[in-house]
C-alpha cells in the first residue's frame, strides 16, 4: 500500500487539478509526481512535501506522518528550543493519552495570565467553549 501517494492523488483531485498543474505549481515534473503518486518513487524532500502540501491545501504534518521524513521547521526548533525536547521526552515518559494531551494544548492555548506556574496544570480543567 502506498499510503503517502495514494493521499498526494485525493488531496490533488479533492482540489480538481490536473497532474501537470499540480506539478507545475510545486516546481516538479509531471513524470515524477506520477510516480510519486503510483509508489514507484519514495516521498520527495521535505521541501517539495511542503509546498505539496501548500499548492493542495492541505496540513503539512498529515503528510509529513506518512513518511519517514520529518519537517525541518520542526528539527530547528527542537534544536534551537532544548525544553520543548524535554517536554517530549516527557510526554513519552508518562504515556499521556490523547485526552491528557489535548488538556496540555488546550492550556498552552490558554492566556496564562490565569495559571501561577505550569504546577497548575496539574489542576487545570478546560472550560467548555
Amino acid at each position: 500500500m502506498n499510503k503517502f501517494g495514494d493521499t498526494l492523488r485525493q488531496l490533488r483531485v479533492a482540489q480538481d487539478m490536473g497532474l501537470r498543474e499540480t506539478a507545475g505549481r510545486v516546481g516538479i515534473s509531471a513524470a515524477y509526481l506520477s510516480r510519486i503518486e503510483r509508489g514507484k518513487e519514495p516521498p520527495p524532500k521535505p521541501e517539495v512535501i511542503k509546498e505539496l502540501a501548500r499548492v493542495l491545501a492541505a496540513d503539512p504534518d498529515v503528510l509529513f506522518r506518512l513518511t519517514s521524513t520529518t519537517d525541518p521547521d520542526i528539527t530547528s526548533l527542537l534544536k534551537e528550543k532544548p525544553k520543548l525536547l524535554e517536554l517530549i521526552r516527557l510526554v513519552m515518559a508518562k504515556g499521556l493519552s490523547d485526552e491528557q494531551l489535548n488538556q496540555v494544548l488546550m492550556f498552552i492555548e490558554k492566556d496564562f495570565s490565569t495559571a501561577s506556574s505550569l504546577g497548575d496544570l496539574r489542576d487545570y480543567s478546560p472550560s467548555p467553549n
